[in-house]
């Protein structure tokens, strides 16, 4: 399958090829013949997802904006793939969300599944932001080249179709323990970029392989390999794949950021938060760090106040209780334009 989807604003057309990717157990690996090799871990030409065939689409409108839902089946096993995109109205961004049904007549043991894959990325001149994560080294985005991650051009008239691959994941349900489920490519001389954000709390993947002389980008939840993840579907049965936003964006990573956040608050619940938008003072990052005293914390409330914080938190209560509960409680209330329910009265 080959389709063009064109954000009404942007100049970027991403191009999805074979949108879902598809593995499955030993039917992967025995039953089928790939039209080309799969080498090293890359999840690119896998068997099911080569014999995907278009059937039909459904264009609709709803109250975030137009719904595009593709479906697509393999005919040897009569597993059928259902490609739901949703588009926001005024937001270069799509949330992607792929439902698999077994309509065969036996069970199909699937082990990967994307959320988002695009091919036929330029081989030249682009660069990917990793958003490096931890406790206490968030937000850590760094700009690579593809060489400095390990592609560069060693074959200049041959087709590239190396088993190698750049990989981000993570494993568990510490979800951003290393990295940020996010993404940035960046192609300069173009001025195209695509961001994207994988929506799970557990394990998720994304990788960027080589093949036939161009770049695929495979955006997924878990998988075989990295997290043991497997599926049984029995027939009739239907797996829903993590969501991933996309979003078509300039070569700028202010403008990811941009169009991500503008998301973000567009799918966010309605909330009277978000309508008034309270200031908020924390005392637990680059202040207090968990050690809050009566002595330490009232000029901070005094000078919160004075800059017009409405809200002050004393952060230390995802803690077990020790030696600064009593500390804390001391806090007097009268002293306070707030109350918690560490401060008594």
């Amino acid at each position: 399958m080959a389709r063009s989807i064109v954000y009404d604003y942007f100049f970027l057309t991403v191009f999805v090829r074979e949108n879902t990717v598809l593995a499955m157990g030993e039917n992967d690996q025995l039953d089928y013949d790939r039209p080309y090799e799969r080498h090293g871990n890359k999840y690119v030409v896998t068997s099911p997802g080569c014999y995907l065939k278009y059937e039909n689409m459904q264009d609709t409108k709803n109250e975030s904006g137009r719904m595009l839902q593709i479906r697509q089946k393999d005919p040897l096993t009569g597993v059928c793939v259902q490609t739901d995109i949703q588009f926001y109205d005024g937001v270069p961004v799509a949330r992607f969300v792929n439902h698999v049904t077994n309509e065969g007549e036996e069970e199909q043991v699937l082990t990967y599944l994307s959320s988002f894959t695009c091919s036929g990325i330029k081989r030249d001149g682009n660069f990917l932001y990793i958003p490096h994560n931890g406790w206490q080294k968030e937000l850590n985005w760094r700009r690579y080249s593809f060489e400095e991650l390990g592609f560069p051009v060693t074959q200049t008239k041959s087709i590239r179709r190396s088993s190698k691959t750049i990989e981000v994941y993570n494993t568990g349900n510490w979800s951003t323990k290393e990295y940020l489920p996010m993404g940035f490519l960046s192609h300069p001389q173009s001025g195209a970029g695509l961001i994207w954000q994988i929506e799970n709390n557990g394990s998720w993947h994304y990788e960027i392989a080589d093949q036939n002389d161009h770049y695929v980008l495979n955006v997924s939840g878990p998988n075989e390999i990295q997290s043991h993840f497997s599926k049984v579907l029995r027939p009739g049965e239907t797996f829903e794949s993590v969501p991933a936003a996309v979003g078509a964006v300039r070569a700028d990573i202010s403008d990811a950021f941009s169009a991500i956040t503008e998301y973000r608050r567009r799918i966010r619940r309605k909330n009277r938060d978000n309508d008034t938008l309270p200031v908020i003072f924390n005392d637990y990052m680059n202040c207090l760090w968990a050690d809050p005293t009566t002595e330490k914390e009232l000029p901070l409330i005094d000078a919160a106040a004075k800059a017009g914080c409405e809200y002050f938190v004393i952060d230390a209560g995802w803690y077990a209780k020790g030696i600064w509960w009593d500390s804390a409680k001391i806090v007097p209330v009268e002293a306070c334009a707030w109350t918690m329910p560490c401060c008594p009265g």
